[in-house]
Protein backbone atom coordinates (compact mmCIF):
# COMPACT_ATOMS: atom_id res chain seq x y z
CA UNK A 1 0.00 0.00 0.00
CA UNK A 2 1.53 3.24 -1.15
CA UNK A 3 1.45 6.35 1.07
CA UNK A 4 1.99 9.83 -0.33
CA UNK A 5 1.28 13.43 0.54
CA UNK A 6 -0.90 15.90 -1.22
CA UNK A 7 -1.56 19.52 -0.39
CA UNK A 8 -0.72 23.14 -1.19
CA UNK A 9 2.64 24.55 -2.15
CA UNK A 10 5.00 25.68 0.60
CA UNK A 11 7.56 28.44 0.48
CA UNK A 12 10.92 27.73 -1.11
CA UNK A 13 12.56 28.29 2.27
CA UNK A 14 10.42 25.50 3.78
CA UNK A 15 10.55 23.14 0.83
CA UNK A 16 13.89 21.44 1.46
CA UNK A 17 12.97 20.72 5.10
CA UNK A 18 9.64 19.30 3.96
CA UNK A 19 11.36 16.94 1.52
CA UNK A 20 13.41 15.46 4.35
CA UNK A 21 10.31 15.15 6.55
CA UNK A 22 8.43 13.29 3.83
CA UNK A 23 11.35 10.97 3.10
CA UNK A 24 11.90 10.24 6.80
CA UNK A 25 8.20 9.41 7.16
CA UNK A 26 8.44 6.80 4.39
CA UNK A 27 6.51 8.62 1.69
CA UNK A 28 6.79 7.16 -1.80
CA UNK A 29 7.81 10.57 -3.15
CA UNK A 30 8.56 14.07 -2.00
CA UNK A 31 5.91 16.44 -3.36
CA UNK A 32 6.58 19.70 -5.16
CA UNK A 33 3.38 21.68 -5.74
CA UNK A 34 3.11 24.59 -8.15
CA UNK A 35 0.37 26.82 -9.53
CA UNK A 36 -0.05 29.31 -12.35
CA UNK A 37 0.87 28.48 -15.94
CA UNK A 38 3.47 26.10 -17.38
CA UNK A 39 6.36 25.91 -16.49
CA UNK A 40 4.74 26.55 -13.10
CA UNK A 41 6.95 28.84 -11.03
CA UNK A 42 10.43 27.40 -11.69
CA UNK A 43 9.13 23.87 -11.19
CA UNK A 44 11.93 22.29 -13.20
CA UNK A 45 14.61 23.97 -11.11
CA UNK A 46 12.99 22.82 -7.89
CA UNK A 47 12.64 19.28 -9.21
CA UNK A 48 16.31 19.28 -10.19
CA UNK A 49 17.26 20.39 -6.67
CA UNK A 50 15.26 17.60 -5.07
CA UNK A 51 16.61 15.01 -7.47
CA UNK A 52 20.16 16.18 -6.74
CA UNK A 53 19.47 15.41 -3.06
CA UNK A 54 18.53 11.86 -4.04
CA UNK A 55 14.74 12.14 -3.64
CA UNK A 56 12.04 10.59 -5.80
CA UNK A 57 9.82 13.50 -6.80
CA UNK A 58 6.12 13.82 -7.56
CA UNK A 59 5.28 17.26 -9.00
CA UNK A 60 1.74 18.47 -8.29
CA UNK A 61 0.41 20.82 -10.98
CA UNK A 62 -2.97 22.13 -12.15
CA UNK A 63 -4.68 19.88 -14.67
CA UNK A 64 -5.33 21.32 -18.13
CA UNK A 65 -9.13 21.26 -17.84
CA UNK A 66 -9.27 23.23 -14.59
CA UNK A 67 -6.50 25.61 -15.64
CA UNK A 68 -8.20 26.46 -18.93
CA UNK A 69 -11.56 26.83 -17.17
CA UNK A 70 -10.07 29.33 -14.71
CA UNK A 71 -8.35 31.28 -17.51
CA UNK A 72 -11.56 31.54 -19.54
CA UNK A 73 -14.06 31.73 -16.67
CA UNK A 74 -15.76 28.68 -18.13
CA UNK A 75 -16.42 30.28 -21.51
CA UNK A 76 -16.43 27.86 -24.43
CA UNK A 77 -14.58 30.53 -26.41
CA UNK A 78 -11.59 29.81 -24.17
CA UNK A 79 -11.30 26.34 -25.70
CA UNK A 80 -9.54 27.98 -28.64
CA UNK A 81 -6.49 28.14 -26.35
CA UNK A 82 -6.50 24.39 -25.67
CA UNK A 83 -3.99 23.31 -28.31
CA UNK A 84 -1.42 25.89 -27.23
CA UNK A 85 -1.89 24.96 -23.59
CA UNK A 86 -1.44 21.26 -24.34
CA UNK A 87 1.76 22.06 -26.24
CA UNK A 88 3.08 23.65 -23.04
CA UNK A 89 2.06 20.59 -21.00
CA UNK A 90 3.79 18.29 -23.49
CA UNK A 91 7.02 20.28 -23.21
CA UNK A 92 6.83 20.31 -19.41
CA UNK A 93 6.14 16.58 -19.04
CA UNK A 94 8.96 15.72 -21.42
CA UNK A 95 11.33 17.94 -19.43
CA UNK A 96 10.22 16.37 -16.14
CA UNK A 97 10.92 12.93 -17.57
CA UNK A 98 14.44 14.02 -18.46
CA UNK A 99 14.91 15.02 -14.80
CA UNK A 100 14.09 11.46 -13.72
CA UNK A 101 10.47 12.11 -12.66
CA UNK A 102 8.23 9.05 -13.06
CA UNK A 103 4.90 10.34 -11.69
CA UNK A 104 3.09 13.67 -11.94
CA UNK A 105 -0.11 14.64 -10.10
CA UNK A 106 -2.60 16.65 -12.18
CA UNK A 107 -5.14 18.44 -10.00
CA UNK A 108 -8.62 18.80 -11.53
CA UNK A 109 -11.05 20.42 -9.08
CA UNK A 110 -13.33 21.32 -11.99
CA UNK A 111 -14.36 17.68 -12.24
CA UNK A 112 -16.39 18.16 -9.06
CA UNK A 113 -18.70 20.50 -11.02
CA UNK A 114 -21.18 19.74 -13.83
CA UNK A 115 -19.60 20.06 -17.28
CA UNK A 116 -21.20 20.70 -20.66
CA UNK A 117 -20.59 18.15 -23.45
CA UNK A 118 -18.10 20.55 -25.05
CA UNK A 119 -15.99 20.74 -21.88
CA UNK A 120 -16.23 16.97 -21.37
CA UNK A 121 -14.89 16.48 -24.90
CA UNK A 122 -12.07 18.95 -24.16
CA UNK A 123 -11.15 16.99 -21.02
CA UNK A 124 -11.04 13.70 -22.91
CA UNK A 125 -9.00 15.27 -25.69
CA UNK A 126 -6.54 16.75 -23.20
CA UNK A 127 -5.78 13.49 -21.42
CA UNK A 128 -5.60 11.51 -24.64
CA UNK A 129 -3.01 14.03 -25.82
CA UNK A 130 -0.99 13.77 -22.60
CA UNK A 131 -0.40 10.08 -23.29
CA UNK A 132 2.36 11.13 -25.68
CA UNK A 133 4.88 11.19 -22.84
CA UNK A 134 6.07 8.18 -20.86
CA UNK A 135 5.40 9.95 -17.54
CA UNK A 136 2.83 8.21 -15.36
CA UNK A 137 -0.12 10.39 -14.42
CA UNK A 138 -2.14 10.64 -11.21
CA UNK A 139 -5.45 12.45 -11.80
CA UNK A 140 -6.40 14.16 -8.52
CA UNK A 141 -9.94 15.45 -8.02
CA UNK A 142 -10.03 17.94 -5.16
CA UNK A 143 -12.37 20.46 -3.60
CA UNK A 144 -15.45 18.28 -3.20
CA UNK A 145 -17.03 14.91 -3.97
CA UNK A 146 -16.72 13.41 -7.43
CA UNK A 147 -20.34 12.78 -8.46
CA UNK A 148 -21.43 13.92 -11.93
CA UNK A 149 -18.09 13.19 -13.57
CA UNK A 150 -17.11 9.94 -11.86
CA UNK A 151 -17.50 7.95 -15.05
CA UNK A 152 -15.44 10.49 -16.98
CA UNK A 153 -12.66 10.53 -14.38
CA UNK A 154 -12.47 6.73 -14.24
CA UNK A 155 -12.34 6.45 -18.04
CA UNK A 156 -9.56 8.98 -18.67
CA UNK A 157 -6.23 7.40 -19.75
CA UNK A 158 -4.26 7.95 -16.55
CA UNK A 159 -2.46 5.50 -14.29
CA UNK A 160 -4.11 6.44 -10.98
CA UNK A 161 -7.22 8.30 -9.83
CA UNK A 162 -7.31 10.25 -6.57
CA UNK A 163 -10.55 11.23 -4.84
CA UNK A 164 -11.41 12.87 -1.54
CA UNK A 165 -13.63 10.89 0.82
CA UNK A 166 -16.69 12.80 2.00
CA UNK A 167 -19.41 10.10 2.08
CA UNK A 168 -17.01 7.18 2.11
CA UNK A 169 -19.44 4.26 1.88
CA UNK A 170 -21.25 5.63 -1.18
CA UNK A 171 -18.14 7.04 -2.86
CA UNK A 172 -16.04 3.90 -2.45
CA UNK A 173 -18.73 1.62 -3.88
CA UNK A 174 -19.24 3.90 -6.88
CA UNK A 175 -15.52 4.31 -7.56
CA UNK A 176 -14.74 0.61 -7.25
CA UNK A 177 -17.57 -0.26 -9.64
CA UNK A 178 -16.07 1.96 -12.36
CA UNK A 179 -12.33 1.75 -11.72
CA UNK A 180 -10.48 -0.09 -14.53
CA UNK A 181 -8.42 -3.09 -13.47
CA UNK A 182 -5.10 -1.43 -14.38
CA UNK A 183 -5.66 1.81 -12.47
CA UNK A 184 -4.63 2.62 -8.88
CA UNK A 185 -7.11 4.32 -6.54
CA UNK A 186 -5.66 6.99 -4.25
CA UNK A 187 -7.89 8.09 -1.36
CA UNK A 188 -7.47 11.44 0.37
CA UNK A 189 -8.40 10.56 3.92
CA UNK A 190 -10.39 12.61 6.43
CA UNK A 191 -9.22 13.55 9.90
CA UNK A 192 -8.31 10.55 12.10
CA UNK A 193 -11.27 11.29 14.38
CA UNK A 194 -13.47 9.70 11.69
CA UNK A 195 -11.46 6.48 11.61
CA UNK A 196 -13.68 4.04 13.52
CA UNK A 197 -16.13 3.11 10.74
CA UNK A 198 -13.89 3.95 7.81
CA UNK A 199 -10.96 1.71 8.79
CA UNK A 200 -13.01 -1.45 8.25
CA UNK A 201 -14.10 -0.23 4.81
CA UNK A 202 -10.52 0.56 3.87
CA UNK A 203 -9.33 -2.88 4.98
CA UNK A 204 -11.93 -4.40 2.66
CA UNK A 205 -10.85 -2.14 -0.22
CA UNK A 206 -7.21 -3.07 0.41
CA UNK A 207 -8.06 -6.77 0.21
CA UNK A 208 -9.71 -6.12 -3.14
CA UNK A 209 -7.15 -3.77 -4.71
CA UNK A 210 -3.92 -4.77 -2.99
CA UNK A 211 -1.07 -2.55 -4.16
CA UNK A 212 -3.50 -0.52 -6.27
CA UNK A 213 -4.85 1.14 -3.11
CA UNK A 214 -2.96 4.30 -2.19
CA UNK A 215 -3.53 6.55 0.80
CA UNK A 216 -2.98 10.31 0.70
CA UNK A 217 -3.20 13.15 3.21
CA UNK A 218 -1.57 16.52 3.77
CA UNK A 219 0.08 15.43 7.03
CA UNK A 220 2.57 12.59 7.60
CA UNK A 221 1.13 11.83 11.02
CA UNK A 222 -2.37 11.33 9.62
CA UNK A 223 -1.05 8.89 7.04
CA UNK A 224 0.82 6.90 9.68
CA UNK A 225 -2.36 6.75 11.77
CA UNK A 226 -4.43 5.40 8.89
CA UNK A 227 -1.80 2.84 7.90
CA UNK A 228 -1.89 1.44 11.43
CA UNK A 229 -5.71 1.49 11.48
CA UNK A 230 -5.86 -0.53 8.28
CA UNK A 231 -3.29 -2.95 9.63
CA UNK A 232 -0.41 -2.24 7.24
CA UNK A 233 1.91 0.11 9.12
CA UNK A 234 5.00 -0.90 7.16
CA UNK A 235 3.52 -1.56 3.70
CA UNK A 236 4.87 1.57 2.06
CA UNK A 237 6.08 1.52 -1.52
CA UNK A 238 9.39 3.22 -2.13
Amino acid sequence: MLLHQTGPAVSLAQESARWHQQADAGMAWVSIASAGMPPFDSLLERVASARACGFNVKPIIPGPLSLLWSLSDGSEAGLEQLDGLLDAYDDLLLALGKHGVEWVELNEPQLTQPLSPVWIAACERSYNRLQRTALRRLLAVSGGPLVDNLGLACSLPVDALQIELHDAERELVAALDRLPAYKALSLVLPQPEQSAALAAQLRSVHQRLGDRLWLAASDEGELAHWAVEIGNPSSIAA
